[in-house]
């Protein structure tokens, strides 16, 4: 279930952040990776490592994706700096839009015509001390959601838990 790195550990799933879930009113998807932060680490202070820590790959493929789908008219990324990340309610962080902020939990995420999705960035007590956990939550309109989150998970399970492990201690 976890990869070794160094002497810390990288959960490649973890128990889900229920609030996360509970923001959609339930979910047709759910997932969550964990890794182990340095004491004193916030919910914010994780969420703008992950998200600067985005590699370059991942932009390129983000950008196929936009190409693909703005004919659709779904929402089209807008790619962030890592020196422009702002971790407030509000806020854009490329497919993200902030929803609320905590010492111990940021909640992102958006709606769009064939999914509604959120992430939820948070810090908690783990057995090991404490960890920072991932959750993506999906919610499908009718099939055409469905059918577009089949596509891009093989994406999203290899994209996440190696820009989560990025931010780990």
């Amino acid at each position: 279930m976890g990869h070794r790195t160094g002497t810390r550990v990288r959960r490649s799933v973890a128990p889900v952040v229920d609030a996360a879930v509970a923001s959609l009113g339930g979910c047709d998807h759910v997932d969550a990776v964990a890794v182990d932060l340095a004491p004193g680490t916030s919910a914010a202070d994780f969420a703008r490592t992950v998200l600067a820590g985005t590699p370059e790959w991942v932009h390129g493929l983000l950008t196929v994706r936009d190409k693909l789908m703005s004919p659709f008219g779904l929402h089209v990324q807008k790619r962030v700096a890592p020196d422009e990340i702002r971790v407030e309610p509000g806020a854009r962080l490329g497919p993200f839009r902030v929803l609320t902020v905590s010492d111990d939990e940021v909640l992102a995420g958006d709606n769009d015509k064939h999914l509604d999705f959120r992430t939820s960035v948070a810090v908690r007590e783990g057995a090991a001390g404490l960890e920072g956990v991932c959750t993506t939550v999906v919610r499908y309109h009718r099939r055409a959601g469905h059918l577009y989150f089949r596509v891009i998970q093989p994406f999203h399970n290899l994209i996440l838990p190696r820009v989560v492990a990025r931010a780990r201690s």
